[in-house]
């Protein structure tokens, strides 16, 4: 029973990181929306040149 808790828990922190990773996301895709630079982004989220690219790259493909 203690196992079945655990893997519950599990995917609840699953589910937490993902809707972070969406928020997250969903913010720097309004940044780059409002014209901020890739410079810009990297000093207010934290994030890699190489991480906000693939953002960016992705808003490119997906929409």
């Amino acid at each position: 029973m203690i196992k079945v808790f655990q893997i519950l828990e599990e995917e609840k922190q699953e589910a937490i990181n993902l809707a972070e990773k969406k928020g997250a996301n969903a913010m720097i895709e309004k940044f780059i929306k409002a014209g901020a630079d890739t410079f810009m982004i990297m000093q207010a989220t934290g994030l890699t040149k190489e991480k906000i690219e693939e953002i960016r790259n992705n808003m490119l493909t997906t929409k």
